[in-house]
């Protein structure tokens, strides 16, 4: 595994703010979330028909400045939600189209496209709760069956991106970090770099819920650390999570898998997110 910066090799380290309070941290605008006149990226709603599922779908999707004009392929990110949101989540909430913006503006990181699915096999009823472990199971597998199977085809055959692993990315926040870590420990076949934000690790740990058995997944720690370019786990530690996630860390370690641990301040929240993807994506390609 190839870090940028070596010595982020299992970090853990809290976020620094500088001489500023805490309570005007909170309340001032990172620079990076501002809207500023500089070239913006395109953000789509695409339909498709999941043949895994047997159902009409919609991702968002992410192309950067310029992509419309060029013949240049990229590499591509998958960016997925959490519990109880949806595939604008990330653009809406998350505001992960201005940060990239801006990043790439800046030089900080090469243009990527950005693949943001729904990361449900099926629409909840609102209210519905967290479900049984039985309704989780086939909502999990089940989106994996559609990201797999449909939607990275769909996005190798339809956009200018490189259609192989040395340029696949996954991330998520929440639920979506517990996906992602499952997913892309499991397929390193498929993916090269892994990252997940305050991850809900009971969805990626437990395989009775759609997860898969961390233990055997990371047997092979000279495989995964041979195929990944990147392995990022956050969270912050006011953030009821914190002590699974870097229970999740302490796991790597023991299987000898190489990876960071970033442990900030803050709590299960937007803010914290957003900073994590300014964080990771210039880090990714």
């Amino acid at each position: 595994m190839k870090f940028k910066n070596p010595a982020l090799f299992v970090v853990v380290c809290a976020a620094l703010v500088g001489t500023a309070s805490p309570l005007a941290a909170r309340q001032s605008t990172p620079a990076y979330l501002e809207v500023r006149d500089v070239p913006h990226g395109t953000v789509q709603t695409v339909a498709y028909h999941s043949s895994a599922l047997d159902s009409d779908r919609e991702m968002v999707v992410y192309t950067p400045p310029g992509y419309e004009n060029s013949s240049d392929r990229y590499p591509v990110l998958y960016l997925l939600h959490g519990a109880g949101s949806i595939q604008t989540s990330w653009t809406e909430r998350g505001q992960a189209h201005v940060i990239l913006d801006n990043l790439i503006a800046d030089g900080a990181m090469d243009p990527l496209v950005v693949v943001m699915p729904f990361g449900y096999a099926s629409q909840r009823e609102p209210g519905a709760g967290r479900g049984d472990a039985a309704e989780n199971k086939m909502q999990r597998e089940g989106f994996q069956r559609d990201l797999l199977e449909d939607v990275i085809p769909l996005v190798d055959s339809r956009y200018r991106v490189f259609a192989d692993r040395d340029h696949r990315a996954i991330a998520g926040l929440s639920l979506g970090g517990g996906q992602s870590l499952a997913i892309g420990l499991s397929h390193t076949e498929l993916f090269s770099r892994v990252a997940g934000f305050s991850s809900a690790m009971g969805a990626g740990n437990n395989p009775e819920t759609g997860g898969v058995d961390f233990d055997r997944v990371l047997d092979d720690a000279a495989t995964i650390n041979e195929r990944l370019e990147f392995l990022w786990v956050g969270c912050g530690f006011e953030d009821t999570l914190f002590e699974s996630n870097k229970a999740f860390s302490e796991q790597l370690t023991a299987h000898g898998v190489e990876h960071v641990f970033r442990a900030t301040e803050g709590a299960h929240t937007y803010p914290v997110w957003q900073r994590y993807l300014y964080e990771v994506a210039p880090q990714l390609f």
